[in-house]
This record gives C-alpha cells, structure tokens and sequence, in this order.
C-alpha cells in the first residue's frame, strides 16, 4: 500500500514531456531579416521536456565549422548539417559558455526570442531582442552571465 503511493506520487511529480513554447536565435547584425528564421544560418536555443527532465537544446551549423574540426566530424547527435547538444536545465552555465563561444567564434552578437507556433514555426514577430557586445563596457558582468539570465526566460512553465 505504502509503495503504491509512493510510485503514484513520483508520477505525479514528474514533468510531462513537451516541446519548447519559445526559442532563442543567435544571430549577427549582419544577417538579413529573412535569413534569421533560417537554421543554416542561426543557432537555436530551447528547453523542452524530454524523459521528465527539462534541458537546454542548442543547436547550430556544423558546415561553418569544417576548417577548424575537418571534414571527418563524427557526432551521434548531429542531424544532416545542424550540431545538436542537450544540457540539464540546472547546467546553465554550460549551455551559457556554449552559446558565447558560438558568438565569439561567429560575430554572433544579437539575440531574438520568438514563441514556437505550430508544427514548430516561429511566431511572426519576435517577443525579445538582446544585443550583446563581447566587452560591454560600463556594465557589470561577463557575456556568459547576461547569457544566463536570458537562458532564464527559456524555462515558463507550459
């Protein structure tokens, strides 16, 4: 009796699998409106559900990177051309430095949130809009801090 309800309380705590209501977009001021809703273009940030466990997906371009891994990348999770990471959702950092090193690396310096619609099309106008400089003079803390917090926005609960 005393473990059925133990099991029927575990059930009831774990989280219902979804996908992401909203999705961040790394992008640079030198990418033309259409090209920001383009995946070959952009690095995408989520924070779905999956198993229980809610986690940061980023995903981005691997063929801008084959100068610097070769062209014998081999990676489980990437997709066609897209790289895909998944970090926990109390990884924040991770998924943070993630995101900066593509920005830095790229000349990635803007960010846009946009709510997920359906079939997983981007609303038509995005809700948030962060600009980013690597040394943000005048202000406190890193680009991987700010990051964070953004990161923040991500975990609504559904």
């Amino acid at each position: 009796m005393a473990s059925e309800l133990a099991k029927e309380i575990v059930q009831m705590s774990q989280r219902q699998d979804r996908t992401s209501p909203l999705v961040l977009i790394v992008y640079s001021r030198s990418t033309r409106s259409r090209d920001i809703r383009n995946e070959q273009e952009t690095m995408r940030i989520t924070a779905p559900i999956e198993g229980g466990k809610l986690i940061f997906r980023i995903s981005f371009p691997i063929q801008n990177y084959t100068p610097i891994l070769g062209n014998n990348v081999h990676d489980n999770n990437q997709l066609a051309d897209q790289t895909i990471l998944d970090y926990d959702a109390d990884n924040i950092e991770g998924a943070a430095t993630c995101s900066e090193g593509y920005m830095s690396y790229r000349d990635k310096r803007d960010v846009m949130l946009f709510q997920v619609i359906h079939n997983g099309d981007l609303g038509q106008f995005p809700l948030s809009r962060w600009t980013l400089e690597e040394n943000q003079s005048g202000k406190t803390g890193s680009r991987v801090q700010t990051l964070q917090k953004i990161l923040n926005v991500l975990l609504v609960k559904s």
